[in-house]
């Protein structure tokens, strides 16, 4: 069929948050008359996860639906050459979790304008959309407490003895968005007899969660873990000394941490990780959130770090429970506007 389609959004870009309105149009343009049973615009969004058969505890799939909704804009008529206009405007529950893809399984959204033919195949174009729940750090207090943790391991086996490493990490807060960074210090005193500490670097990662119900009713999960930026604090600390080491992660453009299961759940962590002896390595995660609204008065962002998506943030007024959508409306044939200027230069 000689037709074409384009989708035209009410903004700029095609990311919208959990909770807001998503307005736009199809364009469709056919250079000839056909038979149609409907016109139709179809919004959904959904949690895959794809199987894996060539593992020693195979993944099976599993598929979580968040949304599945549509608006009629034609019915059971002839629908001349020309160009149409067909609006939607849906409300995205705020139930809706982030957009996210890896190669295990993705939470994907998609807005359709379908064309159901009479005695023909479907004509389905096609738009994704990228979702974004909204992530407050501010209603988390405690998020603006500092992290503090100390780790101590022994590098030495009995019946050696030797002093052991006490590394110290502070984070001077819980949670932050993407643009800022996340300034850490590091205090690590080697009191280890026989080995020196090589590659001491910080690392921001994500681990992505995926799980699953098997048939017989038991589940299976499997995390897949990605960095997204490092640093190296230094290249050794020599055995019997002690160094304070300061870095620094700029979080990069990423969704927000998951708040409730799911069938994919993401997390974060600042992981140091260094080497010692030959082939050992010493690696210590600490869980950081990343959300969508930075702390208020706590944290300062340069403007040019800001990422852009954090700039036209949209706040829903009740965050902690789940927005009622509205019924979409829709458009009716009176807004169908044919662009007599392109019919009129149809060839018959």
């Amino acid at each position: 069929m000689p037709t074409r389609c384009s989708v035209q959004f009410a903004r700029d870009n095609s990311t919208f948050y959990s909770g807001e309105e998503l307005k736009g149009q199809f364009v469709l343009c056919t250079t000839e008359e056909i038979n149609i049973n409907s016109i139709y615009i179809l919004l959904t969004g959904e949690g895959r996860v794809y199987p894996f058969e060539n593992e020693s505890s195979p993944m099976v799939k599993g598929v979580e639906s968040y949304l599945s909704t549509h608006v009629d804009c034609v019915c059971g008529r002839k629908l001349p050459a020309g160009t149409y206009n067909y609006s939607f405007n849906f409300m995205l529950p705020l139930r809706c979790p982030s957009s996210c893809e890896a190669s295990i399984g993705s939470i994907s959204y998609q807005i359709s304008l379908v064309i159901d033919r009479h005695r023909h195949s479907d004509e389905v174009f096609k738009e994704t959309i990228n979702v974004i729940q909204p992530y407050n750090l501010n209603r988390y207090r405690e998020l603006k407490i500092p992290i503090e943790n100390e780790y101590i391991k022994s590098l030495c086996c009995w019946p050696f003895s030797s002093g052991p490493v006490v590394l110290s990490l502070t984070i001077p807060f819980g949670g932050y968005v993407p643009g800022e960074k996340i300034n850490c210090t590091v205090c690590i005193d080697n009191q280890a007899v026989g080995d020196d500490l090589h590659d001491v670097q910080l690392s921001l990662k994500q681990i992505m969660r995926f799980s699953t119900t098997a048939p017989e009713g038991f589940s299976r999960e499997r995390e897949h873990e990605y960095l997204l930026t490092s640093c190296v604090l230094t290249e050794c600390v020599n055995r019997l000394s002690k160094r304070l080491l300061n870095g620094s992660l700029q979080v990069p453009s990423v969704p927000p941490s998951t708040r409730k299961r799911q069938i994919i759940e993401i997390r974060y962590v600042v992981t140091i990780s260094m080497q010692h002896g030959y082939c050992s390595n010493w690696n210590i995660d600490t869980p950081i959130v990343i959300g969508t609204k930075s702390l208020m008065k706590s944290i300062q962002i340069p403007i040019s770090d800001t990422a852009p998506i954090a700039e036209t943030e949209w706040e829903p007024q009740t965050p902690d429970t789940p927005a009622k959508p509205t019924e979409p409306s829709a458009p009716s044939l009176d807004n169908c506007e044919i662009n007599t200027l392109e019919m009129n230069n149809v060839n018959p």
